[in-house]
């Protein structure tokens, strides 16, 4: 996808991207919180052609979003690719659309603390998952899809052209490079495991793809993040 995202950005502090791609039955559940959050001026829905009327969803229940239709399933990358085209924040808030016990308040004090804080780079909510293995891996929170980050740096990391599931270890490995400070916040957030959405074996095949793709992106940044990445409590 062609990279054409215009930097000038307005008096609003914080913009919400939100890719979606069959996700009707649960992006209620974050949309409900997210048009609470104060702190923020934009709220964006990509839908990635989606087949089961998400996209109808959203405009019907929620005209204060902006809503985006994909004509093609890309991917998730690319989908937030899109939404950034059309993004005033100076700060991009990443959201996932298959969540539950997403909290407003959690947000607003995390938006609050980096506007009080400059100096804070990025902040991912790490989600509060009951899953061992999640938890060893670190993938409750270094890949987890929830955080906030400055538009440009953002801007950077696409020119480093990833795709579909890598854009949050593009995102990491950038913040690594570049010595940024990344703080994580313990959140309530909870998400839906591929398997409960395709069935056990069809969630498997996709974890094992996603899970590719990530380590493709930079095998030895993964290990990297895993063992060293964001260490530091907001």
């Amino acid at each position: 996808m062609k990279l054409n995202i215009i930097m000038k950005t307005s008096n609003h502090k914080f913009t919400c991207v939100i890719p979606v791609y069959n996700e009707k039955e649960r992006v209620g559940n974050v949309l409900d919180q997210i048009v609470q959050v104060k702190n923020l001026s934009q709220i964006i829905v990509v839908d990635s052609a989606s087949t089961d009327g998400s996209a109808d969803f959203v405009k019907q229940n929620y005209p204060q979003v902006e809503l985006i239709r994909m004509a093609k399933t890309l991917g998730k990358t690319e989908a937030v690719m899109e939404g950034m085209k059309i993004a005033q924040g100076e700060y991009i808030l990443l959201f996932d659309a298959d969540l539950t016990n997403v909290n407003h308040d959690e947000i607003d004090y995390v938006l609050d603390k980096i506007v009080k804080n400059p100096e804070i780079d990025m902040v991912i909510f790490s989600r509060n998952t009951p899953r061992l293995i999640t938890k060893l891996n670190r993938f409750d929170l270094i890949y987890s899809g929830e955080r906030v980050l400055q538009k440009k740096d953002l801007i950077e990391v696409f020119k480093t052209k990833p795709t579909k599931f890598q854009l949050e270890i593009a995102i990491n490995k950038y913040m690594i490079d570049n010595q940024k400070n990344v703080f994580y916040f313990s959140s309530s957030n909870v998400n839906f495991p591929k398997a409960s959405k395709l069935g056990r074996f069809s969630g498997l095949i996709e974890d094992l793809k996603m899970f590719k793709q990530v380590f493709n992106y930079s095998p030895k940044n993964y290990f990297l993040q895993t063992f060293f990445f964001c260490k530091n409590k907001l």
